[in-house]
């Protein structure tokens, strides 16, 4: 499912991303990477807050919506 769906609160695994590769990497440099686990803090408006190892990262929704967990 993409993320944008996962609820507030839930630890959730990374599955996929389907984004360009400059993105990914970006990404992948904060931790938000294929196999990482995350926990959904905040997803209201046009973001997703997520806790990635103590830290929060904020995507936008068209981002958010390319990224599959489980």
């Amino acid at each position: 499912m993409p993320i944008v769906l996962a609820p507030v609160g839930q630890k959730v695994r990374i599955v996929a991303m389907s984004l360009d590769d400059e993105v990914k990497k970006h990404l992948t440099d904060m931790g938000v990477a294929i196999g990482s686990e995350v926990e959904v803090v905040s997803n209201a408006g046009g973001s997703v807050v997520l806790d990635v190892l103590g830290a929060r990262v904020a995507l936008n929704r068209e981002v958010a919506m390319k990224i599959r967990v489980a």
